[in-house]
């Protein structure tokens, strides 16, 4: 008999590598939220929030998909078509996506990143 078949069933590897449904959504809103955070920096909301903390250390102190849904009707089409390139790109600061969802959720069009729900 070859040795691989005498080595305990946990040595043989973990074949149950499916996440549950809780895990996929948490990586999913994961994904949506960074996204946000990142279109938020694309747009420059910090410039128009009226709290002193996002203009003083630019960035958003508070829920960033709350600052998308409150000041994404402000921006024109063309502005949203060059930030939608650059959070492909990630941002000024070229963030690589952390997992594979979050890649497909920057390709995601605004609007349909807008009409996402959280919870």
């Amino acid at each position: 008999m070859p040795s691989w078949r005498n080595k305990p069933k946990s040595d043989k590897g973990n074949f149950d590598k499916r996440r549950s449904f809780e895990q996929g959504k948490a990586e999913i809103d994961a994904a949506h939220v960074a996204t946000c955070r990142l279109y938020c920096e694309a747009l420059r909301f910090w410039r128009h929030c009226t709290r002193h903390a996002c203009r003083r250390h630019r960035r958003c102190c508070g829920d960033p998909t709350d600052c998308l849904g409150r000041n994404h009707f402000y921006v024109p089409q063309s502005r949203r078509l060059r930030a939608q390139q650059d959070v492909i790109a990630g941002g000024r600061r070229r963030i690589a996506p952390a997992t594979h969802v979050e890649w497909t959720v920057r390709r995601v069009p605004f609007f349909d990143l807008m009409k996402w729900a959280f919870g």
